[in-house]
């Protein structure tokens, strides 16, 4: 797209100042507002760079998040390295997972 001799992505450069703080990209003057539907949530969330990153890696495509975040064998390992110090209630709560299973996983750590 081409308004009075400037593209949309000129557009992008003047309205997002981006500084790089140690591998990390900030906006400064970022505007939610300038997205639609999700687009402005994750802007809101993550910011014009990351909401561009995301746009430009999946635009068309219909995404469903999982409820499991970590895989299967972290959280074995987690489980394994922290059952002797840390309650199973508390590694639940870490890895979205149930008292009852993080005991299961725990039980069958034991044996074998």
């Amino acid at each position: 797209m081409n308004i009075a001799g400037k593209s949309a992505s000129d557009n992008f450069k003047n309205d997002s100042l981006q500084l790089n703080i140690d591998e990390e990209v900030i906006d400064i003057n970022s505007n939610p507002e300038r997205y639609s539907g999700v687009y402005k949530e994750l802007a809101e969330l993550l910011g014009d760079t990351a909401t561009m990153k995301i746009w430009k890696r999946f635009s068309g495509l219909n995404i469903t998040f999982p409820q499991k975040l970590y895989s299967k064998e972290y959280r074995e390992d987690y489980i394994r390295e922290n059952m002797e110090s840390m309650k199973p209630s508390e590694m639940a709560k870490i890895l979205g997972l149930s008292e009852r299973r993080v005991r299961q996983i725990m039980g069958e750590i034991r044996n074998g």
